[in-house]
Formats: C-alpha cells, sequence, structure tokens
C-alpha cells in the first residue's frame, strides 16, 4: 500500500500540485517536495537521513514517505493505513515520536523543518466488485519539534550505555528468556 500511494503522490510531483483530497486538511501555500532523485534516496532506509551524535558516535536514522515544503521550511508528511479512521489524540500517541525524529533528522541535514508535520490516513470506506477499494483520506496534522527528538535521542543513549538489569521472575518476557537459557 505505501509504495502504490508514493507513486501515485510522485505523479502529483511531476505535475507540481497537491490532489484534490487535500483540500480538507489545510495545506494552503504547500508543495510536494520537487527532487525526486533527493526523495528517492530519503525514502530508502538505508540511504535515508542520518544523524549522528558526534559526543556518543550513535546514529539516528530514517526513511521518509514524503516531504511536503512551504516557504523554505520542510514538512515531514507520513502515509499510513488503517482499518478505521482516527483521530488526532490516538495519531499523536502512537507518532509524535516518528515525527519529531523527522524534523531533527531535517534539521541535522541542514533542511530548516517546520513546527508541524502531517499524517495521511487512509482507512477503507467500501469494497466494490473486481476488488476496487474506496478509502476515506484523513491528513493529521501534528506538532513537530526537534529538539524533543534530540532530548529522546540522547535519552536512549544513556539508557543503552547503562549495565543490563538483571532478569525479573515477575516479567514474563525475563521467563520466557530465563526458561531458554
Amino acid at each position: 500500500m505505501d509504495r502504490v500511494i508514493k507513486i501515485y503522490m510522485d505523479g502529483f510531483r511531476l505535475k507540481n500540485t497537491l490532489p484534490q483530497e487535500f483540500a480538507k486538511g489545510n495545506f494552503d501555500g504547500i508543495g510536494l517536495f520537487p527532487d525526486q532523485a533527493k526523495l528517492d534516496k530519503w525514502r530508502n532506509w538505508r540511504t535515508g537521513l542520518r544523524y549522528e551524535d558526534r559526543k556518543s558516535g550513535s546514529v539516528l536514522s530514517g526513511a521518509l514517505d514524503d516531504l511536503l515544503v512551504k516557504d523554505g521550511l520542510y514538512i515531514p508528511f507520513d502515509y499510513k493505513t488503517k482499518g478505521s479512521p482516527t483521530t488526532e489524540e490516538a495519531a499523536t500517541l502512537y507518532y509524535q515520536n516518528q515525527i519529531d525524529c523527522y524534523a531533527l533528522l531535517l534539521k541535522e541535514n541542514s533542511l530548516p523543518p517546520a513546527d508541524f508535520a502531517y499524517l495521511l490516513y487512509y482507512s477503507p470506506k467500501t469494497v466494490k466488485e473486481n476488488g476496487q477499494v474506496h478509502f476515506e483520506i484523513q491528513p493529521i496534522r501534528l506538532s513537530a519539534d526537534p529538539e524533543r527528538a534530540r532530548e529522546t535521542f540522547r535519552a536512549a543513549i544513556a539508557l543503552l550505555n547503562q549495565s543490563e538489569p538483571s532478569a525479573n521472575h515477575g516479567c514474563e518476557y525475563c521467563s520466557w528468556f530465563l526458561k531458554k537459557t
């Protein structure tokens, strides 16, 4: 599904326009990132955007679905599929960290991020003959904070540098591991 949506969006990128369904959201003055070759590179997890924390040598990397641009600022744009429509609260709960990390990756690669991003949800609405599925399309705008991601990344580095904790017999995963060893 992800690949099909990317191909669909790339067709509009060639025309330098947004799809009609974007009229539902506040996309005034926003365009698709025009450089298809760069975007293709950033979409691949092996060649995507990366940030190295100089102090620890730890690397954060990510592969964008898409990128929007407004007034010289870059807007992370991620596609989601779900069995039913979602809420802004649920989208924030599950994807805020991902969006913040994209903002950090953009910032550290000299692409100044906007303070917001978009998730574009596709939820099946109806199924017709010959497998034709109609989707409800739901753009959700989230805040994007690169410094919040930097704090999370540094906290993860600090945690990984601590000693491994002892197994807890009350933990189902530790119990499973202890049985295997």
